[in-house]
């Protein structure tokens, strides 16, 4: 479904969710402004038994002129009700009747409650609906003003703890966009109450410590922001490398997450313990995610939701190998031989896409790399848009350039961020493309269990590889050694 499909209607509902936040407002306004765009009236609302109250989001209305209004029905002649941050049904989402002729439309990023259809679009990956809204924006090329633009991007920043919970490449480009600095500012330092002051020392008193290293908090229910609040206060705490701190809401529980210790990247600890019943992640220092309490029940035989936390954690503790690629005891020399399938991929020369000397991330599908760019460093893409660094005297080694345009599709285009200048560039216009020499062989065995790797490109971040995954190293380089997950090392390699 495109934007352009719900603009036929004349008279539109948009609503959010009760007692809305500041994603759901904000994505809201964004659809209102899109229509209003198209000559199409809307109007946005909420229901519920409370009107917005936090100092935060009365502020946000108040700046951004934003008019939403706190209902117990809609028109009668409206044609089109549109849920954005929450579905039609939902036990957050007041039920308005409708006219027998009405149409529905869903924008959601959270766990999919209703049917698939036509007018639903729900992407549970993403971190706010926000993102969602503004991707869907940016396809049917409408550019947001400065207004919508700084509503769409606060209601990323509060649902993401401040940018720390970024779970997708989308949400990161979101957060990047232009927007009132001043107002966001402003915005940010509204955010908590006495009341919520309260909570956090309560929360700071309700704790368990795993391993001597990594504490779980429980909070009473509140909203995303005061749960980063209070994480960030726990992490301080000595000895300890990870905090996680958890809140009841409605449908499950919500997480925050931080980490002191480069061997425990906050995104991955939060993508783990949401595996079976949610969804997490974030970034390498702060990270979040959320757990469905039904699907905690189906996986834990109905533990409660805070004891079903803490095992899942314990789990996690017990996990993982840790691979350090210039320092390990890996023996590689005794792993099978390899040798790489000549089909063609893609590189780039760094260089090309930024000075000499800059220095950027990598934005890739497992993650972002930090590197400096240089003539001597090329940045390899795989089959599945995969990123990884490679110095030029090995690429030549192993790779001949072909003339072959490069025009391969991959499940997101790789970019690339200047972090001086916060400039971002998509590798594809640089690209190239090369085949594995027949010279191309490596040594490489299958993970038996989950590892974290640190590579020599970056020593404060690592790659995880799953049990299934293939711990790699060319052969006659065993200390530049990487992860290549299984289906994709199984697809580009041969056994020799």
């Amino acid at each position: 479904m495109k934007l352009r499909d719900l603009a036929k209607y004349k008279n539109i509902v948009i609503q959010c969710h009760d007692v809305p936040d500041a994603d759901a407002v904000a994505s809201g306004f964004a659809l209102q402004s899109y229509f209003k765009s198209r000559k199409t009236d809307a109007a946005l609302i909420y229901g519920g038994s409370a009107k917005i109250s936090k100092p935060n989001l009365v502020m946000m209305t108040e700046e951004l002129s934003i008019k939403i209004d706190w209902a117990n029905e809609i028109p009668a002649d409206t044609d089109l009700l549109v849920t954005v941050d929450c579905q039609r049904g939902g036990g957050n989402v007041f039920h308005f009747d409708l006219p027998k002729t009405a149409q529905t439309a869903v924008f959601d990023h959270h766990r999919s409650e209703i049917p698939e259809s036509e007018n639903v679009v729900i992407r549970p990956y993403l971190t706010s609906c926000s993102t969602l809204i503004w991707d869907m924006l940016s396809n049917e090329n409408y550019k947001p003003d400065d207004r919508t633009a700084t509503a769409l991007f606060y209601g990323l920043f509060t649902d993401s703890n401040g940018f720390s919970e970024l779970r997708h490449l989308l949400d990161r480009d979101l957060a990047e966009i232009s927007s009132n600095a001043g107002l966001i500012k402003k915005l940010k330092n509204a955010a908590i109450t006495m009341e919520e002051l309260d909570i956090i020392g309560h929360t700071l008193g309700k704790r368990e410590v795993i391993n001597n290293n990594i504490g779980v908090f429980s909070a009473d229910p509140c909203d995303a922001n005061l749960l980063g609040f209070t994480s960030d206060i726990a992490q301080q705490v000595a000895h300890l490398d990870c905090c996680i701190v958890c809140c009841e809401q409605p449908h499950g529980l919500k997480l925050s997450v931080r980490s002191s210790a480069r061997e425990i990247m906050a995104s991955e600890i939060a993508a783990f313990v949401c595996k079976e019943s949610g969804n997490g992640g974030g970034n390498i220092e702060k990270a979040g995610g959320f757990m469905n309490f039904t699907k905690i029940k189906e996986c834990s035989g109905g533990q409660n939701p805070y004891g079903y936390l803490v095992s899942k954690v314990r789990e996690y503790s017990d996990n993982y190998d840790l691979i350090y690629a210039d320092n390990n005891d890996m023996d590689f020399a005794s792993m099978k031989i390899y040798q790489k399938l000549p089909f063609p991929t893609g590189f780039a020369v760094s260089a090309e896409i930024f000075p000499e000397g800059s220095k950027i991330t990598v934005r890739t599908l497992e993650g972002d790399i930090d590197a400096v760019t240089g003539n001597n460093i090329y940045l390899m893409i795989g089959i599945q848009g995969e990123v990884y660094p490679i110095f030029r005297e090995k690429f030549e080694a192993s790779y001949n350039i072909s003339d072959l345009p490069y025009a391969e599709k991959t499940e997101y285009t790789p970019a690339i961020l200047n972090r001086l200048t916060g400039e971002r560039k998509v590798i594809l216009p640089f690209a190239k493309t090369c085949v594995p020499k027949e010279s191309k062989l490596v040594r490489a065995k299958a993970l038996e269990k989950d590892a974290k790797l640190f590579t020599h490109w970056d020593t404060e971040k690592y790659f995880t590889g799953s049990a299934g995954d293939y711990i790699v190293a060319n052969e006659g380089s065993y200390p530049d050694c990487y992860i290549v997950r299984g289906d994709i090392f199984l697809k580009t390699y041969k056994p020799i």
